[in-house]
């Protein structure tokens, strides 16, 4: 009897329908406010056709690109558009002045560069099967990634050598050896052995590795991350995409995620606000470690009653969710940030920030650290000042907003031959390895999809290059061995 199943297309289809369906009636009910009118909705309606066409044409010829940007846009674009008719704040339009007709210029740039970005991706077809066959291999080496994701773990979280958050105080050393053990990295490379080598590993591994994940993202919230539990759902999609071109689970499972989203919903909105405070907290000075971030958690639930708790954080949910808020800033204020957002500063950046850790050449913070200097008027961006000041915090660009700042409506066929590159690399992409030729479709997948939530091409490459060299430096983690046909054992491969 063969097992009925739900393709996660479908469940953006539905998620896309819903979404339309809420900007209709927001449509028909309000008039808008300051930032969003009329216009913005049904510019966002028409987001959602764009997106449902982009599925049903998903649907056809399978791409995990489509799917990517598709997830984006329905979760972080219109979504959004939704809830700024809800709660009218956001912290990044009160920058420098904004109003509706911002917003309703970002969309239509937005909605012409869509369709820039699925044409590049529609001209490159995959005509090979996508799903990576691992049945003649097995996995060798779990207890092994046991150890490397508690190593990774306690050098995040309990040495105090290394906060994810906060690069002052912690030597270049440190930091250094931060980027090849960030339990990120860790996490993607389990999760991708995991998925494509679940048969021949065993019940009690996946229990393991699942505490330890689940470790990761309540340890990583309690320091102040927001988007702990995004990350780990986010890179779930990346990985089971890379491992099949398209992901489908059985319908009971699909059937009972509908079930739990009020409570993911409501864990998602809790956490993010446990890890709003206890950023705060950290930010007043002093101090922080775990046993701090377990208390402050425990004073952040307390006080308000649910409903006043609700007014205060969802706006503050929404307007972080809502990564159109920073893209369509930086479109509505292109002048201002051309100072920051420039060929010239990004290359300054690469060379302090990817190629020359340990020193610096031009004392140029990353992209995404420049910001603030424009909109808090601090003058010319400085590697030092951000490693002090107060309040520091990374600015998402995201790609309309970077691509934008930096070409105008020029970027608009820079942006398909981007897509075409990306994704005719991935469909060229080989390895006798298994296991290797899942890790180079998951590195292709990861940096469309930091391209996508940009904070910055500088940022991905800095996140990008020690995925590349961890595959070769833990390959002895995430070694495999081919099944001997007289049920003995060969040697551990793990070169590509």
């Amino acid at each position: 009897m063969t097992r009925k199943t739900t393709d996660f297309n479908s469940i953006l289809v539905g998620a896309n329908a819903l979404v339309a369906a809420l900007l209709v009636y927001a449509l028909a009910s309000t008039e808008g406010n300051h930032n969003v009118n009329r216009e913005t909705m049904a510019l966002g309606v028409l987001l959602c056709l764009q997106t449902q066409l982009a599925l049903w044409l998903e649907r056809r010829q399978r791409d995990p690109f489509v799917i990517m940007l598709a997830f984006t846009t329905i979760f972080y674009f219109a979504l959004r558009i939704y809830t700024l008719t809800l709660y009218e704040f956001s912290d990044v339009f009160e920058r420098f002045h904004y109003d509706a007709t911002d917003s309703n210029y970002a969309l239509i740039y937005i909605l012409i560069a869509n369709l820039f970005l699925y044409a590049g991706l529609y001209l490159v077809k995959i005509r090979r099967a996508q799903e990576i066959d691992a049945s003649g291999w097995e996995a060798a080496s779990s207890s092994r990634i046991v150890f490397l994701m508690l190593g990774a773990i306690f050098f995040a979280y309990f040495s105090g050598g290394s906060d994810p958050d906060a690069d002052a105080g912690s030597s270049r050393l440190m930091g250094v050896l931060g980027l090849f053990l960030a339990p990120n990295i860790i996490v993607l490379m389990t999760l991708s052995y995991f998925l494509l080598f679940r048969k021949t590993l065993s019940r009690r591994f996946a229990w393991t590795v699942g505490s330890l994940i689940a470790l990761e993202m309540i340890v990583h919230t309690l320091i102040g991350s927001r988007s702990a539990i995004v990350v780990i759902v986010q890179n779930s999609i990346l990985v089971g995409l890379a491992m099949a071109g398209s992901i489908r689970f059985p319908r009971q499972y699909a059937l009972l995620g509908l079930l739990l989203l009020p409570m993911l919903a409501a864990l998602l909105v809790g956490s993010f606000a446990v890890s709003t405070y206890n950023r705060a907290v950290k930010l007043s000075g002093g101090s922080f470690d775990i046993g701090r971030a377990i208390d402050s958690a425990m004073q952040s639930g307390s006080g308000l009653p649910l409903a006043a708790s609700l007014d205060l954080v969802l706006p503050q949910v929404f307007s972080r969710a809502g990564f159109f808020d920073y893209s369509a800033e930086i479109i509505a204020h292109r002048e201002r940030y051309r100072s920051v957002i420039n060929l010239s500063a990004y290359a300054r950046s690469i060379v302090d920030n990817v190629l020359t850790p340990g020193f610096d050449v031009y004392d140029q913070p990353k992209i995404s650290n420049s910001l603030l200097f424009v909109y808090r008027d601090w003058g010319q961006p400085s590697k030092e000042v951000v490693s002090v000041a107060e309040g520091y915090q990374s600015d998402q660009l995201g790609v309309y907003g970077e691509w934008y700042s930096l070409f105008a409506y020029w970027s608009l066929p820079l942006l398909m031959t981007c897509a075409w590159l990306i994704k005719r690399v991935y469909v060229h992409l080989r390895s006798v390895n298994p296991f290797v030729l899942m890790m180079k479709r998951v590195i292709v997948l990861f940096v469309f999809e930091r391209a996508l939530d940009s904070f910055g091409l500088d940022w991905t490459m800095d996140e990008t290059i020690p995925l590349v060299v961890a595959i070769f430096i833990y390959a002895v983690f995430f070694s495999i061995r081919p099944v001997s046909k007289l049920g003995g054992a060969a040697c551990a491969a793990s070169s590509a």
